[in-house]
């Protein structure tokens, strides 16, 4: 098989991993409304950067991590918990309308923030390893172009993503703004609850 049908199998693989709306969404989203293009864009990269290393690992055989289901209770309870940090966040956080001698925010920072944020979330792996899974089936002998395409597919994503949502901030006034991020809040507080709820619930049946 060639590494173009590779690449091009990881491409679709990219989009099928970053497209479902969750909680790597809303916080490119969030940070695109809060602070522009260039944070949405430094989100975006960092989400694409972890579904390249899960993608690496699923291709090497791994992702032997979620498979055991306590070690999946733990990670889910972990990322409620970011969950509802993020949201507090969000609740609290005050816009301000930019100015020419705005400090722009840190790319590197935004960048480093998703990484952290992608890597404790529990639904990543599982649906890199189920879309990766489905398509290596696909094909004869799966390549290094395989992650690759992911990362590129995933990237393209969350790119559209943040120009499309900064075209649309342009057109917002901070009241709206301000509204759009408070419901960003509780929306990320609701994923964080059912995230421990359900963590706990498991961790209670494995003890049973």
């Amino acid at each position: 098989m060639s590494g173009m049908t590779c690449l091009l199998a990881g491409l679709g693989a990219g989009l099928s991993i970053a497209i479902p709306f969750g909680p790597a969404s809303m916080m490119c989203v969030e940070r695109t409304l809060a602070d522009g293009m260039r944070a949405g864009m430094a989100t975006g990269l960092g989400i694409a950067t972890v579904h390249l290393t899960y993608s690496t690992v699923a291709l090497l055989g791994g992702m032997t991590l979620m498979s055991n289901s306590e070690n999946a209770n733990l990670m889910t309870f972990a990322a409620g918990l970011v969950l509802l940090y993020f949201a507090a966040r969000l609740w609290r956080r005050e816009l301000v309308a930019a100015t020419s001698g705005s400090v722009p925010p840190s790319f590197a920072r935004a960048y480093c923030g998703a990484i952290c944020f992608g890597f404790l979330n529990p639904l990543t792996p599982v649906l890199c390893a189920a879309t990766l899974t489905a398509v290596a089936s696909q094909i004869a002998t799966p390549g290094g172009l395989l992650p690759v395409g992911v990362f590129a597919g995933s990237l393209a994503w969350w790119f559209t993503l943040s120009i499309g949502i900064s075209l649309l901030r342009q057109r917002l006034n901070l009241a709206t703004l301000a509204l759009a991020n408070r419901g960003a809040g509780i929306l990320l507080a609701i994923l964080g609850l059912s995230m421990l709820v359900k963590s706990l619930d498991g961790l209670r049946l494995i003890a049973s």
